[in-house]
């Protein structure tokens, strides 16, 4: 796929406009799906201020990637697990259409109409290039089989891109984290061969400034642990770890993009699988904030390399901490598809974040922290607390309250619950089946804007 801007419109070119009441994301979108001959865009007829119209050529450069994505599975033949960053551009098909975006009213892009020059119109489509290129990333990391895409392979891709970025990088796996005393993700992959993994990248946009900490779930395979699922129940569990895909994308396009703050991304990676040292219903462990925990579901294993993270985000003085995860069926239940479950414990981020979500197009619904939900998980005899409050219901805000016992006083913290959006469960007009990388761009636009 090429796109171009131009002031002049190509003369053989099929003309598009969006329809009446439709978003300009979802008419770029389906017309990157649809693909095909060259096309040509006209933006000068609608009524745009200069701002307006740099934010829909950005936001529809990324639509144009959304939809002409495809995984494309053929790459997979020969594919080295450990080169998956070197490989991610072969592992998505955009399409060879060109498409030109025609800005202005003639003469020149940079005339009287838009006000922008022709180097601040190369800076738009890079933004809108480097936002698409990089959900792809995600996607497709979403979609690769588990067998291609264990903890190990994520870590090599996270390392890889650290070094291309220039960003300081660590890794702790088993050993570190028993040194931490990481109880909650060193249960959840007790079951596992593999050994469990915590990446932790880092950005100094500016010196000086607060820490911002992106805290993904990295669920590489989720079978439930010893409370298996089903059938249907495990079906697409490879996602499980979309989460975890979401903030490291959107870090690189937040580092590609030069943002003044200071950044830190938390990926905690594991695989809840079956075997003789698999954590156990009624077990005890303790986390790296101290807090027991006692396992009564070890399906509810997300929030449990969740809490880690964010203990290690607070250690390392964030004093924002923002999660994104596939955590509960519960949200996925009460929202549906299109909408990510959002909990928020200072309303001073909600307006903003909500803004954010409108210039993006994505979807998000508040759903409640209380003390009510707290105390239904304070309950177990032999430790500070369960993983779970069996037969209580409102099982997205019991889990959001569980990880919010591991936020520190101060500490402002947002966390998405995003099952359903995370992944397009059949093809639509504008979006092929599979990972959505849901999310990632109004966490990309909330904290260029904070």
């Amino acid at each position: 796929m090429r796109i171009q801007i131009t002031c002049s419109p190509a003369p053989e070119s099929r003309n598009s406009q969006p329809e009446h009441g439709e978003s300009l994301f979802s008419f770029f979108r389906k017309l990157g799906k649809k693909g095909g001959g060259d096309c040509q865009i006209r933006l000068d007829q609608l009524g745009f201020t200069a701002e307006e119209l740099t934010q829909a050529v950005e936001h529809g450069v990324c639509g144009l990637y959304d939809g002409a994505y495809r995984f494309k599975k053929e790459a997979l033949k020969g594919l080295n697990r450990k080169e998956i960053y070197e490989n991610r551009d072969g592992l998505a098909d955009y399409g060879e259409t060109c498409y030109t975006l025609v800005v202005g009213n003639g003469g020149a892009i940079e005339d009287k109409y838009t006000g922008i020059s022709d180097e601040m119109w190369k800076q738009i489509l890079f933004r809108g290039e480097n936002i698409g290129r990089c959900k792809g990333y995600a996607r497709t990391l979403g979609n690769l089989p588990n067998n291609y895409l264990h903890t190990e392979d994520l870590v090599c891709y996270a390392e890889d891109l650290a070094k291309n970025l220039g960003v300081f990088c660590r890794t702790l796996r088993n050993r570190e984290l028993e040194e931490l005393n990481c109880g909650g993700l060193l249960a959840v992959n007790q079951g596992s061969s593999r050994e469990a993994a915590m990446v932790i990248l880092q950005y100094e946009g500016l010196p000086g400034g607060e820490r911002i900490a992106l805290v993904g779930k990295g669920l590489m395979f989720d079978s439930g642990g010893y409370h298996l699922k089903s059938m249907d129940g495990m079906c697409g569990m490879k996602f499980d770890m979309c989460g975890a895909a979401g903030v490291l994308e959107a870090f690189e396009i937040l580092v590609r993009n030069k943002v003044k703050k200071n950044l830190m991304v938390i990926l905690t990676l594991a695989e809840n699988v079956i075997s003789s040292d698999a954590v156990k219903m009624g077990d005890v462990i303790t986390t790296l904030a101290g807090k027991t925990v006692e396992i009564y579901n070890t399906d509810a294993e997300g929030r449990l390399v969740l809490c880690d993270g964010i203990t290690y985000a607070q250690q390392q003085k964030a004093a924002f901490v923002l999660d994104m995860a596939t955590l509960t069926y519960s949200a996925h239940a009460a929202l549906g598809d299109s909408f990510t479950g959002l909990f928020v414990n200072d309303e001073d981020l909600l307006n903003p974040w909500m803004e954010a979500a409108r210039e993006s197009e994505e979807m998000f619904w508040r759903l409640p922290l209380n003390s009510y939900y707290h105390k239904l998980l304070e309950w177990s005899t032999v430790a500070d607390f369960a993983n779970y409050a069996p037969g209580k219901g409102a099982g997205a805000s019991v889990a959001a309250c569980f990880l919010e016992k591991f936020v520190e006083p101060g500490t402002r913290w947002i966390h998405l619950d995003m099952v359903g959006p995370s992944v397009i469960r059949s093809e639509t007009e504008e979006m092929r089946e599979g990972a959505s990388g849901a999310g990632i761009i109004t966490i990309v636009k909330f904290l260029e804007k904070q």
